[in-house]
């Protein structure tokens, strides 16, 4: 099933496939993301199938605001001018995770990171406002291979395996945006850049050395 994300619907059948353990698709404000219950170890088992990613390799997670990364990681002083700065937005966050973690250990990283999105996105906005928990966020695709731009492209090669695709027909608009910049803080309060995408990695360094 294929919905706008504008769509009466979509938001509804977006939560009953968060509740039920289901994969689906829907837009953020880069590209369009594998979603699920981040919490449910069947899931991202689903997902990783699905998307053929390496075992050793963890996905980001879908938060709501920058307060609740603070339920599920440490935040740093230079984490916390990120967050201000450039959340909601196009850029994940990959820091040191709280000691209480309720989440599968798939997610966490080899040293104990985890990666956090809050996409500028009126959809994902919608479903974390709905939904309490954290939503799996990673890129379409077959790990390995280019991201997938358009849900027609989307359901073809993934249509077997999911049911809900949900549609932003602006985004399909820029088939060569680019995913999200990726860092890492450290819990030495260190800045480390992991991918540069969407926000220029030089905006995000001129940030943290005028605050410093």
């Amino acid at each position: 099933m294929i919905l706008d994300h504008e769509n009466s619907s979509a938001l509804e059948s977006a939560l009953a496939a968060l509740r039920s353990g289901e994969v689906f698709v829907y837009p953020t404000d880069t590209l369009y993301g594998f979603g699920g219950d981040a919490r449910s170890p069947e899931c991202i088992a689903k997902l990783y199938d699905i998307k053929r990613r390496p075992q050793s390799m963890p996905v980001s997670i879908l938060v709501r605001s920058g307060e609740m990364i603070t339920d599920y990681a440490r935040v740093t002083q230079t984490a916390g001018t990120l967050i201000r700065h450039f959340l909601p937005g196009a850029l994940t966050l990959v820091l040191p995770a709280a000691p209480r973690r309720e989440l599968p250990e798939k997610l966490f990283s080899a040293d104990g990171c985890l990666g956090f999105r809050v996409p500028d996105h009126p959809f994902c906005k919608r479903v974390t406002e709905a939904f309490p928990y954290p939503v799996i966020s990673t890129s379409v695709n077959i790990s390995g291979t280019k991201v997938m731009h358009r849900i027609a492209e989307i359901e073809e090669c993934f249509g077997e395996k999911l049911s809900l695709f949900i549609r932003d027909r602006a985004l399909e608009k820029r088939p060569h945006a680019a995913g999200s910049t990726v860092v890492k803080v450290d819990r030495e309060d260190r800045l480390h850049l992991l991918r540069e995408g969407a926000i220029p990695f030089a905006e995000v360094r001129t940030l943290i050395h005028h605050k410093s």
